[in-house]
């Protein structure tokens, strides 16, 4: 028989605890169902020995999401990330004294934000100038990368290990980049012109080696050949869709080629977190418990969750719910097999 859909009640009997909550949510319905599955399965894939994925998309870094990312990435829930441009750079912005100021979006004149010089992010804005100097900030990259890259290109994952270790050298250490650098944490950032990094370039005195982005697909796939099913296996945390996931998910399908097609390499457990809709052809490659498995993107019998929800709301409560259940001093330690390798295998 089904399982029981359970009512919530207000329970502080205990102490109020968003981890309790979550399990609790679990057995109720809707997306607050969906919620408390998708804290089930984080951990579950945290327990375990396998790989885990982010992909990240959206305006998250611009959002103040980026403190949620960088705490997984240094307690080991995310062993590899995928990211759009916007989210591997513009967490810079606050940690060089840009804050960003909330605005009503229904009641503000973007013609006036442009005369007084802001730039705007649905609710929130930016000094434009302050945005600027951050652009020009990263064509220093480039300069330093001119002079200590002999080699004519250089792989898009490497390019970005090196970003992070330049960031990390500038003081500016406190972001997804050079956390990633320095946690041995692979970033692949698979439309990185898309975003601030192509003002960098274009401002910078040299241009240094060109960054080979088909390379990364190289490097993402020996790294997914060695752990997805039947090895120890891989999961993926979809924080929106596009790009990002896409990456993530199509690897499974090109290491099935690589393994001679006659069977399926998918990621045995999946969490996408969206607002988008599968009827518009959307969720950057559809659902990951439909449309993906026709694909052998992920499995038929995998853990796969689908939650409906403003990664805003569901990803503080998610990431408050891990910090009560493993405790502040939790590391997970499966990631060293893979940091042992790095950077050698960003090349």
């Amino acid at each position: 028989m089904w399982p029981v859909r359970e009512p919530l009640h207000v329970d502080t009997k205990n102490g109020a605890s968003i981890s309790r909550l979550l399990g609790r949510m679990q057995a109720s319905a809707f997306q607050g169902r969906k919620l408390g599955e998708a804290f089930d399965i984080w951990k579950r894939m945290i327990d375990g020995p396998g790989l885990i994925c982010l992909g990240l998309a959206g305006s998250m870094a611009s959002a103040g999401m980026w403190p949620l990312v960088t705490w997984l990435i240094e307690r080991g829930y995310v062993d590899l990330v995928a990211s759009t441009s916007a989210n591997a750079t513009e967490d810079l912005l606050e940690q060089r004294g840009a804050p960003f100021h909330q605005i009503d979006p229904e009641h503000v004149d973007d013609a006036e934000l442009w005369r007084g010089g802001f730039y705007r992010f649905y609710d929130h804005v930016v000094s434009a100038a302050e945005y600027d100097r951050f652009e020009d900030f990263l064509g220093g990259f480039f300069d330093h990368l001119a002079r200590t890259w002999r080699a004519p290109t250089i792989s898009g994952a490497r390019f970005m290990h090196e970003l992070g270790r330049w960031l990390d050298g500038q003081g500016v250490s406190g972001g997804l980049t050079a956390t990633c650098y320095r946690e041995g944490v692979p970033l692949f950032v698979p439309a990185a012109p898309d975003g601030p990094i192509s003002e960098g370039y274009r401002t910078a005195r040299a241009k240094g080696p060109a960054v080979d982005f088909f390379r990364d697909y190289d490097v993402a796939l020996r790294i997914m050949d060695r752990w997805m099913a039947p090895a120890l296996g891989t999961g993926a945390v979809f924080l929106g869709g596009g790009v990002p996931k896409d990456f993530l998910q199509i690897t499974a399908t090109s290491v099935c080629a690589i393994r001679g097609g006659e069977r399926a390499s998918p990621h045995l457990a999946a969490i996408q977190i969206t607002t988008d809709n599968t009827v518009f052809g959307g969720l950057g490659g559809a659902g990951v418990g439909t449309e993906c498995i026709s694909w052998g993107k992920e499995s038929p019998a995998g853990a796969n969750v689908m939650l409906f929800a403003d990664i805003t709301i569901a990803l503080p409560i998610l990431c408050h719910g891990l910090a009560e259940h493993y405790g502040d001093a939790h590391r997970r330690r499966a990631r060293a097999a893979l940091a042992a390798h790095l950077p050698a295998a960003l090349d």
